[in-house]
């Protein structure tokens, strides 16, 4: 073979040689661009998280609990007129007077016209009583005549006090506010004694209406059929009282 087929066998190997290189890094980039990518986030539902749960049961016991308005505090001594911040949902007036002539207390609406009368009592005084639980009651001021210091304090439902569920009996002692740890339902009997000289009166709330279970003066002893759903006693009484199921 001559010198210059030789030459030009060796041109010829190593372009093919070079081809096959170029192929092989080809094939290596095409297999790198062919490598697994990662899946696109698609949309799915969003998990329920412990905190938003709680916050459900929460709302869901609001439905049936009393709301937490802000608790307002009053004092002064003998008669005054005291605006207050203007609500027309129910509350409890807790109320006392040192003194020894008329204590009345009375709610006033944002016109000027008299409300609830909460209290109405000679000398020294100390009770709560349940105010703005009718239609359309509203409350801007308290117009108070007393010949002593008072105090008088604005608060939640919820301060009422507790009768617990699984107690058969129940007593207090004067004007007060008792909220039902039960729901009364079907027939149920309530029995009340009291042994005071003036007024017992109960009054039975249930969310959408009222019922006056007892009006009578001095002691008394009986049983009425307490209203199915009912969840707050209004109390007034001048002495001792006993409430049973």
């Amino acid at each position: 073979m001559s010198t210059g087929a030789k030459a030009a066998l060796g041109c010829g190997g190593a372009i093919v040689i070079l081809l096959v290189l170029l192929l092989m890094g080809a094939c290596m980039s095409a297999l790198s661009d062919d490598s697994p990518q990662e899946p696109r986030a698609t949309s799915a539902p969003e998990a329920v998280t412990e905190a938003e749960v709680e916050e459900t049961v929460e709302e869901e016991e609001e439905e049936t609990t009393f709301p937490e308005p802000e608790t307002l505090e009053y004092s002064g001594v003998g008669d005054s007129v005291v605006e207050v911040d203007f609500h027309d949902d129910a509350r409890i007036a807790s109320l006392s007077h040192d003194g020894t002539s008329n204590f009345t207390v009375r709610t006033l609406t944002s016109g000027g016209d008299n409300s609830d009368m909460l209290a109405n009592v000679i000398g020294a005084y100390q009770g709560r009583v349940l105010y703005n639980a009718g239609e359309r009651e509203e409350t801007a001021a308290l117009e108070i005549s007393a010949d002593g210091p008072w105090e008088i304090t604005l608060e939640p439902l919820s301060t009422a006090v507790s009768w617990e569920e699984g107690e058969d009996e129940f007593a207090g002692a004067g004007d007060e506010v008792v909220q039902l740890d039960r729901t009364p339902e079907g027939i149920t009997a309530l029995t009340m004694t009291h042994d005071g000289t003036s007024n017992f009166a109960i009054w039975g709330y249930t969310r959408t209406d009222r019922d006056l279970l007892v009006n009578e003066i001095g002691a008394y002893e009986g049983q009425v059929s307490l209203t199915a759903g009912t969840l707050l006693l209004a109390v007034t009484a001048d002495g001792n009282w006993t409430f049973g199921l």
